[in-house]
């Protein structure tokens, strides 16, 4: 069959099919955004494979909720996954498509109707490098980072390609289609995705560090630190309805109201939960014994918890007649290592400065955020051209500005046919802008070059010296940000925090702006903080959050609102429309936070008589149990998500007359709307 007729029925099946470029691998057309949300028309596949071109695949909802998971580093962990999947739910691999890729590793793929994510790494491995020079790891080079006194690389043996992914398939050269077909991608239920994934999570060989937990009480003898070296966390998980469905070094874990598969694993002490419904534990992450008893039975009160376990003997009373040891505490550091300070009497004091007054710092990080096809990128183009001849801003078209140098980085949008033109149209100085392509390493004793995608895990030493040769700069977008995290977390609090630390530093030195942009996520409520896409410490970090959204009576026009100003009051609002490919600023400012603009989104009044906290969760539980019960777990985990504390939903659940029902499943609650014929009488507790 020829590569037109095959990608010709995948496009039947449902498949977003394009054509690919092996190197970098990467569709080979100009944009391919656009097909993450449609599927390319008929014409347009036979343009495209007239030829043997190769292909690949977008994954997500606009391929039928498709997802992958690619076994990488030669495909070592597949086997290993492959007998973690058969030992659980025989007869499932059976079902799915296998394809091999050119350096021996394994495309598994599915879809899931209940819905697919981003791209999640499963399983990683630390890898320790000699020095700071790139090293190769299956055919493939890494730049190791400095943490401490050595480098290192995180090596991703599995991993997904969900919404807004895409992958390399069958028949472009090198793969091999070992199982199945793609034009009948087979359906799998929710439950069997999340064995497939729990599989290839339990083989993640990170060291897992739990997340911090308060232990209170004394620092000499804590209850928290002896329950973490005598108690019985087993214990602990048996009685909240956990399942250990098998024993060993790993001990693997099933949550209340799952029959198969597993939810999380135990090992070296650390409880690591991988299944997104398990609260009152979050996803991927790690939990000491203590912590898990303090969530488990008493609800997160650490200091209860802590006064619990004294009850039961754990820690030790505090003998103050006793001699004290202060050999722990007195010893002399080590010499390689000192606390640095400085006393505030000799911090030179510098005045804060503006590249936007008032909207966008010098020096500071900036985000700027919302969703597809609203002009983000535009805007931050026609600031730039701004920029780069002085030209005043919209809010003050009287007073001009400083003339500055401009860095782009931009992941989305092709150099020659877009980003050029539309700054031309911005009327920009091209001398004054500077696009980035990537980072060349170079080998001299090969005589090699290798040129690399620029990760701000790796690469800001580079920059930190480009900017130092390129005299000037005063403002770096990095469009989208969320393109250029390398092998960071997005959705990680701790990794990002680490990804922004040394970024929001660069910016100090150099004086120099910089914007940020992201998308909007579907989850997060009407609070406008939480509504960026990933973790919430992308918005923490940045000192100036700006979020760009439609204005809901007029569909042409858009709105530039502020979420977060740390360093000054919050300004007002602008307006904008896009005219001929470029942005035209209105004079008149917009009296309208962006909080305002996402609370219409959720049917919720004006700044002028914003609802309670309790009022914004009714609104938010109406919609989200409009389509019908939710288990209480679902309800804990998404309303989080939210911006709403577990005891904010139960009051509110409580005030709408909401009624828990018992779901079929062991141990389960579901919550639903209340309907006419529903009674208050003996309703059982909201527990989840």
């Amino acid at each position: 069959m020829s590569h037109l007729d095959t990608a010709l029925a995948r496009l039947r099946a449902g498949l977003c099919v394009l054509p690919a470029r092996l190197d970098p691998k990467s569709p080979a057309i100009a944009r391919w955004k656009p097909f993450q949300r449609r599927l390319p028309t008929e014409g347009q596949v036979r343009e495209w494979f007239a030829r043997d071109q190769p292909m690949c695949i977008v994954a997500g909802a606009v391929s039928g909720q498709l997802e992958m998971i690619d076994f990488d580093a030669g495909g070592e962990a597949f086997d290993a996954w492959t007998e973690l999947v058969h030992a659980e739910m025989p007869g499932l691999l059976e079902r799915l498509v296998i394809e091999r890729s050119p350096s021996g590793g394994r495309h598994v793929v599915y879809r899931c109707q209940a819905g697919v994510s981003a791209n999640i790494k499963l399983a990683q491995r630390l890898v320790i490098a000699p020095s700071a020079q790139p090293i190769v790891l299956y055919g493939k080079t890494f730049v190791p980072r400095r943490v401490g006194d050595r480098f290192e690389v995180i090596l991703t043996l599995i991993e997904t390609r969900g919404e807004g992914g895409l992958f390399l398939c069958d028949p472009t050269p090198g793969y091999e289609l070992l199982q199945g077909d793609f034009a009948a991608v087979p359906d799998v239920f929710e439950a069997e995705r999340e064995l497939l994934l729990g599989a290839a999570w339990s083989l993640d060989e990170l060291p897992r560090v739990p997340v911090p937990d308060p232990m209170g009480g004394e620092p000499c003898g804590r209850p928290g630190d002896d329950f973490n070296e005598h108690g019985d966390v087993r214990a602990v998980l048996e009685r909240h309805g956990w399942t250990c469905v098998r024993r060993g070094e790993i001990e693997y874990w099933r949550r209340p109201g799952k029959e198969t598969g597993w939810s999380a694993t135990l090992k070296g002490g650390v409880f690591y939960v991988h299944s997104a419904n398990a609260a009152p534990f979050e996803s991927s992450r790690g939990y000491s014994p203590f912590g898990v008893y303090a969530r488990l039975e008493h609800g997160g009160d650490f200091a209860g918890a802590a006064a619990a376990l004294r009850g039961q003997g754990f820690g030790q009373s505090p003998n103050v007649d006793a001699e004290v040891d202060l050999s722990a505490i007195t010893a002399k550091p080590d010499s390689q290592s000192k606390l640095l300070a400085r006393r505030a009497c000799k911090v030179t004091r510098e005045e804060l400065a503006w590249l936007w007054p008032g909207r966008i710092p010098l020096g500071k990080l900036t985000l700027l955020a919302g969703d597809p096809g609203l002009g983000k990128s535009l805007v931050t183009l026609d600031i730039a051209a701004r920029v780069s001849r002085g030209s005043p801003w919209p809010d003050n078209p009287l007073i001009a500005q400083p003339i500055g140098e401009v860095v782009l980085f931009n992941a989305e949008d092709d150099a020659n046919d877009t980003i050029t033109p539309r700054l031309d149209l911005a009327g920009a100085d091209d001398t004054k802008i500077i696009l980035v392509e990537g980072v060349q390493i170079v080998d001299p004793t090969k005589d090699k070059r290798t040129k690399l995608y620029f990760s701000l895990e790796h690469h800001l030493p580079q920059l930190e010296q480009a900017l130092r040769d390129w005299s000037g700069v005063r403002l770096i977008v990095i469009d989208p940000i969320s393109a250029y995290c390398g092998q960071t977390d997005s959705h990680n609090n701790a990794e990002v925090r680490a990804l922004l630390a040394p970024l929001a530093e660069l910016a100090g030195r150099t004086r120099a702006a910089i914007l940020a942009v992201t998308h909007l996520s579907k989850s997060g409520g009407p609070k406008a903080i939480y509504r960026a896409m990933g973790s919430l410490a992308f918005a923490a970090a940045s000192r100036a959050v700006w979020a760009i959204v439609k204005d809901p009576d007029d569909p042409q026009r858009r709105l530039f609102l502020p979420t977060k100003l740390n360093l000054a009051h919050d300004p007002n609002g602008l307006a904008y429309r896009i005219v001929d490919g470029r942005v035209v600023w209105e004079f008149e400012p917009v009296a309208m936070h962006a909080d305002d603009a996402f609370r219409a989104e959720f049917g919720g009044p004006s700044k002028s008589d914003r609802p309670t906290q309790r009022d914004e969760a009714q609104t938010w539980l109406r919609e989200f149990l409009a389509a019908g019960p939710r288990p209480s777990n679902d309800v804990a985990e998404y309303g989080k998500e939210a911006g709403f504390t577990i005891i904010t939903l139960r009051r509110a659940f409580k005030a709408m007359a909401g009624k828990p029902k018992k779901g079929d499943f062991a141990g389960g609650w579901l919550w639903a709307l209340p309907t006419d014929g529903d009674q208050q009488d003996d309703q059982p507790p909201c527990n989840w």
